[in-house]
């Protein structure tokens, strides 16, 4: 069984801009249901992450992923960039290293995603919590069988 973050990564996520408002990194993760959004530099290299939690934290309004801020809301919170808030130089991996790195890097970080990018640092995807419970999932599936979900 191919046990490569390359099995189980999101190829071709969204991703933002450093220099994009704060407000932009948000209405991406509403639009598409998302939590992390990888954060390239003017090189299109991977220079950080930004997390809905971080936004939660630097925000000075209420944020859901659920609603857009209101009017007034986004008023309060034009003047911050994604650079304001992110995570600079984060933790990534390459696509043909190992699930039992990742986990690794995961754990050790307390990091919910980790930036996939290719030799010259481009991004070449994201391996998020979930992408590691779906590994999880196909590999106890594969030995054991799925379990029957209606109990």
């Amino acid at each position: 069984m191919n046990t490569e973050v390359k099995g189980f990564m999101t190829g071709t996520p969204i991703s933002i801009e450093r220099d994009m408002p704060a407000l932009g990194a948000l209405d991406l993760m509403i639009n598409h249901a998302i939590r992390h959004l990888p954060v390239l530099d003017s090189s299109e290299r991977v220079c950080g992450v930004v997390s809905f939690e971080d936004l939660r934290a630097a925000l000075p309004i209420p944020v859901s992923l659920t609603a857009p801020p209101s009017p007034e809301g986004r008023q309060q919170a034009l003047d911050i960039s994604v650079a304001d808030v992110m995570t600079d130089a984060p933790v990534t991996i390459s696509a043909d290293a190992g699930l039992d790195l990742a986990v690794s890097r995961m754990i050790d970080g307390r990091f919910a995603c980790l930036p996939v990018i290719d030799e010259r640092g481009h991004l070449d995807g994201i391996l998020t919590a979930t992408d590691l419970l779906q590994a999880l999932a196909t590999v106890l599936w594969s030995t054991k069988g799925r379990p029957d979900s209606t109990l």
